[in-house]
């Protein structure tokens, strides 16, 4: 039995050295191999005017905001995805986005991360931070889970406000994916912990009063409450008079 080990540990090792993966085991991307590049997407001219409206909170430090949404289905995770490539590509400004959305992810996915693990399980279990999030070539954005799918489950207070001042001194802008309060998570998101909060809204979509109900609870949370973003508006006014107007 036990040269049957060595005999698999030697290939192993043989295998890591020219990166090849032993029969019947897949090969995956290891987090610290950078993604492909991506670009800003079309809501990137949109998204501008955020942009220009943190700038005053990265003054002195880094900058921790929370795009959140009343409900599922109000396109938080594109909204978050977009502006955090932008922050990334044209403010050029080092930037992490999180996927703190459990149970789906969609973002992590979407970048191609690793979801077993997530910054908090670096947290607990010691894993090294740099280990546990992807960097997005040609861009300076990287991603990472926010707790894995191996992960306990939410992070205590203690430990998600250390790592929100952590990320600070790491990072000019931390992007968190936020689950939609309907689900009632948010607020183990720590809301005024966060510089700044974004409020995801589904043009002709969201009812009013789970706006007002929404924008309530995070001021009722201590959140700093910076505005709110249309995600899907129609114009329908011919694109040339809507520039003229």
């Amino acid at each position: 039995m036990t040269s049957i080990y060595d005999a698999l540990q030697r290939a192993r090792q043989g295998a890591g050295q020219d990166g090849r993966p032993l029969p019947g085991e897949a090969g995956a991307r290891r987090p610290s191999e950078p993604l492909p590049g991506r670009g800003p997407g079309p809501l990137a001219a949109e998204l501008t005017p955020l942009l220009a409206a943190v700038r005053p909170l990265l003054e002195t430090r880094g900058a921790v905001l929370h795009f959140v949404a009343a409900a599922a289905g109000e396109g938080t995770s594109r909204v978050a995805r977009e502006f955090a490539l932008l922050a990334a590509t044209t403010g050029r400004r080092r930037t992490l986005l999180i996927d703190a959305v459990r149970g789906e992810r969609s973002t992590a996915r979407h970048f191609k991360c690793d979801v077993a693990r997530g910054l908090v399980d670096g947290a607990w279990i010691g894993f090294e931070e740099s280990e546990l999030r992807r960097e997005v070539t040609g861009t300076s954005l990287s991603v990472a889970c926010l707790v894995g799918e191996r992960g306990s489950g939410p992070p205590d207070a203690a430990t998600l406000s250390g790592l929100y001042q952590q990320l600070r001194n790491q990072f000019e802008l931390v992007v968190i994916d936020c689950p939609a309060m309907e689900r009632g998570e948010y607020a183990t998101l720590l809301p005024d912990e966060a510089d700044g909060i974004f409020l995801v809204i589904r043009a002709e979509g969201t009812r009013p009063a789970a706006i007002v109900h929404a924008k309530s609870i995070v001021e009722q949370a201590g959140g700093r409450f910076l505005g709110a973003v249309f995600n899907g508006r129609r114009n329908y006014i011919p694109e040339f008079l809507y520039r003229l107007l």
